[in-house]
């Protein structure tokens, strides 16, 4: 009820905050180091609390978790850098929603290392989560709860990109691409395990 509750709230913010910023028509230009001003200040709060109402400090779970947030920090900087936001009112986002165009554009007009730069790197962006997210999850149901995951996290930054960004576009591609990178960090995670449950019984 508490995670509900603060998750409501800050959804109430992040609204009027939208709604003021929709009526003042403000362009943003923000930078990485201050956006990182804002956001670690609060990670680094949020993490006091949690540990201070399990009265403990569990170095074998605050290591994954902050581990994730230096990579979430690293998507937020690949994803959505240079940071130059308009209101959406103002923003005429672009947006690709057919499957494939820009990895055969990519393939058939750019140079070999640009194609393989924006698949791979798309890709490549997203087994973390898929890695290191298991980590964090134990319960049932945890390749459907990454996938959903992978899938919120993804359709977000693109929804922001086409809504709020200057200089970045929508492109499904990029979502198809992050999903399936997601899923090979995640059976990477599987195939670790299986690899340590092997060594183990042979010792």
């Amino acid at each position: 009820m508490h995670v509900l509750k603060n998750g409501i709230f800050f959804l109430l913010i992040l609204l009027l905050f939208l709604t003021l910023w929709s009526m003042r028509g403000v362009s943003l230009l923000l930078n990485f180091p201050f956006l990182l001003i804002l956001i670690v200040p609060l990670w680094i709060y949020f993490r006091i609390q949690q540990n201070n109402q399990r009265k403990a400090v569990l170095l074998s779970k605050e290591f994954p978790i902050n581990l994730f947030f230096v990579y979430m920090l690293t998507v937020i900087y690949v994803t959505l850098e240079p940071f130059h936001f308009t209101p959406p009112s103002l923003n005429d986002g672009k947006m690709n929603l057919i499957p494939y165009v820009q990895i055969l554009y990519q393939y058939k007009y750019k140079p070999p290392f640009f194609w393989m730069l924006y698949t791979l790197g798309n890709i490549l962006l997203f087994i973390p989560f898929g890695l290191l997210l298991p980590f964090l999850y134990k319960k049932r149901f945890r390749a459907f709860v990454i996938l959903g995951l992978a899938i919120l996290c993804s359709l977000s930054i693109e929804t922001i990109q086409f809504f709020f960004t200057v200089d970045r576009a929508a492109d499904i591609d990029d979502f198809i691409l992050n999903i399936f990178g997601a899923m090979v960090g995640y059976f990477l995670f599987l195939f670790m395990g299986l690899f340590a449950r092997r060594l183990l019984h042979k010792c």
